[in-house]
């Protein structure tokens, strides 16, 4: 989330100063950790029933300590989002709203929960743009779509994998109420709308000058090869579809949304930094899911 905020405003400014760059990594970043503390709180019973070895249901965490974190960390970002940018409210506020409103309500209401999870992306990228001016760049606006449709899909593969859980819960997410067959045409069809966004917005939008255009392809390439690696699994899975084939390609969609969210920084002219700032959050991510995954998401336990 914080390499899209820096994408937005190394696009808008590729000379972008630390401090705003600082921000616009900071803050989104201690957003969407607020969002993970929210999830624990707001799925504690659901995660009761089918997930005890988590934090919260297990006792390790307080379901209050998750609570106030989530708090904690939303007012830090929203404090210094406002001291960089008083607009940033504009941003902030439906933000917040939809990403509270999703883990408590909107989750399971079918593909709206999993749209709903996506919106917060896209405002990241037009945040990052206010780091450095008053209001987002308006030709950013098809970028940020394009990273809304990219995380709803990645919302809804996860959606996906929790389908048993979810229909053990009382969830309606979008596979529970209407089936793998269907959530894997809504999954083609988000690969296909993100990838279009991407490859078309240089031929649309007026003005990208500062846009190296074999860059901005060639830097897309990765993430678009390892969406279709991700949807190409999906697709070739049996039915009903297997939880541990859709945490794999989810793995595969988490390192497809590092290079999204880095490629335009090279695109703007900063290849060296792109590359520093993705390579380590590569790493990270790679040992991390290696180290953490089979102890936070084992088959659920439903009845």
């Amino acid at each position: 989330m914080g390499l899209v905020g820096m994408s937005g405003a190394i696009l808008t400014d590729p000379g972008a100063g630390p401090g705003s760059l600082l921000l616009a990594w900071l803050v989104p970043t201690l957003a969407w950790i607020a969002s993970l503390y929210g999830g624990d709180y707001f799925d504690r019973e659901l995660d009761a029933k089918v997930k005890p070895h988590r934090p919260v249901p297990s006792g390790r965490i307080p379901a209050a300590t998750a609570k106030y974190l989530m708090m904690a960390l939303i007012g830090t970002g929203a404090v210094l989002a406002a001291l960089a940018n008083p607009f940033t409210f504009l941003l902030v506020i439906p933000a917040t709203v939809f990403g509270i409103a999703y883990a408590k309500v909107l989750k399971g209401r079918g593909l709206w929960g999993n749209v709903s999870r996506g919106l917060p992306t896209a405002l990241t990228l037009l945040f990052g743009s206010m780091m450095v001016q008053p209001l987002p760049e308006p030709v950013l606006l098809p970028l940020a779509l394009m990273f809304w449709v990219h995380d709803s899909g990645s919302n809804l593969l996860g959606a996906l994998c929790d389908r048993d859980g979810d229909r053990a819960g009382g969830y309606f997410s979008y596979p529970v109420k209407r089936g793998d067959d269907a959530t894997v045409r809504a999954l083609t069809m988000f690969y296909l709308g993100w990838v279009s966004i991407g490859l078309g917005w240089p031929l649309i939008s007026p003005a990208t000058s500062g846009v190296d255009l074999p860059v901005y392809y060639l830097a897309l390439l990765p993430a678009v090869i390892l969406g279709g690696i991700s949807l190409k699994r999906i697709l070739e899975a049996p039915r009903p579809f297997p939880r541990q084939v859709g945490l794999r390609a989810h793995e595969i969609v988490v390192l497809d949304r590092i290079f999204l969210g880095s490629f335009l920084m090279a695109a703007a002219g900063q290849v060296a930094f792109a590359v520093a700032v993705a390579a380590p959050s590569l790493l990270a991510t790679v040992v991390a899911r290696r180290l953490m995954r089979s102890r936070y998401e084992p088959t659920p336990q439903v009845s």
